[in-house]
């Protein structure tokens, strides 16, 4: 043995003037006085180490040499997540707003021009099942979140059967009360005389599709935790398809009118449903219902953080009411029509900005659910880089449409409802640019429980800035008043949110960090913690090092810097070389964290789903070696956990 290792370590030497393979080897054998195996283990690695001093001493490059520069960078899985995750959470967004623009392009041009005000007298209505929905779907979004990034996937079902459960209670009783109580309703929200009744008849209408609209809006969203968006895609064609095609048949061939005009969305929301609801019935349906894993006393938590995604919903509502009132009394009629045509396209102005910002809650509950102070920042500068950038180009686009937007629902240029909307068309899209920073924020603030603040926001920016600058303006200046008061409202609030940084902070907010807030405790300190990317094997041979010097740093004993660095590179070589096997672009970002004296290693990729909890107990009598590095790594660290979300495989052991 010593012959051998004589001759390998003479060739290694010779290798270093060459330029050849140049390897650091210790070995060592059992002897009586070890206490165990890993007395062996640890004598071989010491000769090692003190191997690669010497080689290095004459000349060798040892792989710091071969390090990337940009491997201790911010994580990179988290910005192409945030663009996966923005497809899904426009749709969420295009659901409602989409049937809007198909109902109100069939009831102007097959019903009648004061069909369009029945429809925008509705649109309050729609805000408030918004605020409904996010009552109970917010708060159940923001604890699956927080859970999941706790690895706490049992409490995740738990949430999900409890919030299946109070959706379908809530919406049947919303159904009910607007089946029985529709022209109650339809006064209340403005409607007189001969629109009373018409609001009533579509309000009917629309309201024998509640429960599935409401259920299906959920179902979406948990179908992207379990990566099943496309089925999710295909659920929404089919709605909005359905939907064109029974207001064809319900209006123009049976004269149904308004209520025709609300059952085919109805009927839409019906096949919505089915089609996604399906999946959560099957096997491969991670989250599912589960009436025996309910907690009912997690209902008071679910309103808790919900609560302020619905104040901003139902401060939405309050507004459009409101402004409802203010176009009807100082513009009339054909005000309110063109306000009902802008705000049918509210979906294609909102689908982007409301993405962007709904992508942040999604993550940023997970985040902060893990304490993930550098994930959060990466995760705001993604949004405010994409997102916004995002919302910009939209706003632009939609600004340039304003002739073919509104000859969708009017088509007499010399008419005041066409000017009136026209205008609309061309200053709306300047609202949503600002109003996406302000909702970017605010869901953010709702991660990390600064409620005061998104109480402040939902209240300001849904009801007092909008509505204030509104009604101030639209005495002299007419409908152009309206679409103004949303942008100066918004405005306002950016500078709210920077009042507050600067409150928060006690000085001002200079940079993002100082903007995003943290708690003086919250996550671990950068000091404790090291951020490795590993994109390619090349990659992986360095991660031992960046380990090795950060348990140095701490103090670390030998044996659990031995135990980490082996860990950490094991299993980086292990997702590189079997789960980047497609012709994607993937990578690897792993954090190490001391944290109350332990080293917790968590793993984060975008590769082939594959447990490797599972996998180190798999053991193959024909071949003793097969997951040997998985096995080894199962046994020296004290707890691993993995779970997968949004199709991000999700790693954690402490060491």
């Amino acid at each position: 043995m010593e012959e051998t290792l004589a001759a390998i370590n003479g060739e290694i030497e010779k290798n270093i003037s060459s330029g050849g393979v140049v390897i650091s080897i210790g070995h060592s054998v059992l002897k009586e006085e070890d206490g165990q195996i890993n007395d062996v283990f640890e004598r071989a690695d010491n000769m090692m180490y003190q191997r690669k001093k010497e080689l290095k001493a004459m000349g060798a490059k040892t792989r710091e040499g071969y390090m990337s520069k940009k491997q201790l960078s911010q994580p990179e899985i988290i910005p192409r997540l945030y663009l996966k995750l923005l497809p899904v959470q426009i749709i969420l967004v295009i659901i409602g707003g989409a049937n809007s623009i198909i109902d109100n392009g069939f009831a102007g041009n097959l019903i009648s021009r004061q069909a369009m005000a029945v429809t925008g007298l509705f649109s309050p209505v729609i805000f408030l099942l918004g605020g409904v929905s996010a009552l109970i779907f917010g708060g159940a979004q923001v604890l699956c979140g927080k859970y999941l990034g706790r690895k706490m996937a049992e409490r995740t079902r738990s949430i999900f059967s409890l919030d299946m459960i109070i959706m379908i209670i809530l919406s049947v009783v919303l159904l009910i009360v607007c089946e029985f109580f529709s022209v109650p309703i339809a006064m209340s929200l403005g409607a007189k005389d001969t629109l009373a009744p018409q609001l009533a008849s579509y309000i009917r209408g629309f309201a024998l599709g509640l429960p599935f609209f409401c259920l299906g809006t959920q179902f979406t969203a948990f179908l992207q935790l379990e990566h099943q968006e496309k089925r999710s895609y295909a659920a929404v064609v089919i709605m909005f398809a359905a939907n064109a095609f029974f207001n064809w048949l319900f209006v123009a061939a049976f004269q149904m009118g308004l209520f025709g005009l609300g059952l085919s969305t109805s009927v839409g929301n019906v096949l919505f449903f089915i089609i996604q609801g399906v999946y959560f019935l099957g096997n491969k349906a991670v989250i599912r219902f589960d009436a025996k894993s309910i907690v009912f006393t997690d209902v008071k938590d679910i309103l808790v953080y919900g609560l302020p995604g619905a104040v901003s919903q139902f401060c939405i509502s309050i507004r459009g009411y409101i402004l409802n009132a203010i176009i009807l009394h100082y513009v009339g009629q054909d005000g309110m029509s063109a306000y009902s045509a802008v705000f049918s396209f509210s979906c294609v102005y909102w689908c982007v900005p409301a993405g962007a910002t709904s992508a942040v809650m999604v993550l940023g509950s997970v985040l902060a659910g893990e304490e993930d102070r550098a994930g959060l920042k990466v995760l705001m500068k993604t949004f405010l880089t994409w997102g916004l950038g995002l919302a910009m180009l939209a706003a632009l686009i939609e600004a340039a449409l304003c002739y073919p937007f509104t000859n969708v629902f009017f088509h007499d240029p010399t008419s005041d409802v066409y000017r009136m909307t026209l205008v609309g068309f061309a200053l709306y899209p300047l609202y949503s640019p600002v109003s996406t920073i302000i909702a970017g924020f605010s869901n953010y603030y709702h991660c990390l429980s600064h409620e005061k603040m998104v109480r402040t926001l939902s209240v300001s920016d849904g009801v007092v800035g909008v509505c204030l600058f509104t009604l101030l303006m639209v005495p002299k200046f007419g409908m152009i008043g309206v679409w103004a008061g949303q942008v100066l409202g918004s405005v306002l609030n950016v500078i709210l949110i920077f009042f507050y940084a600067f409150l928060y902070n006690k000085k001002p907010p200079l940079s993002l960090e100082g903007m995003l807030c943290f708690d003086s405790d919250f996550g671990v300190p950068e000091d404790n913690r090291i951020d490795i990317t590993v994109r390619s094997m090349d990659e992986v041979i360095s991660v031992s090092k960046h380990v090795w010097e950060f348990g140095e740093r701490h103090g670390i004993s030998h044996r659990s810097r031995n135990c980490s660095s082996l860990c950490t590179e094991e299993l980086a070589g292990n997702i590189v070389s079997h789960g980047f096997g497609d012709k994607k672009k993937h990578s690897v970002d792993i954090r190490v964290s001391y944290i109350n004296e332990e080293i917790v290693i968590s793993f984060k990729d975008d590769g082939m789903a594959f447990n490797p909890e599972e996998a180190a107990c798999l053991f193959d009598p024909e071949d003793p070696a097969h997951n040997i590095g998985l096995r080894l790594v199962s046994r020296i660290s004290r707890s691993m956990t993995y779970q997968n979300t949004f199709g991000l495989n999700i790693l954690t052991i402490v060491i």
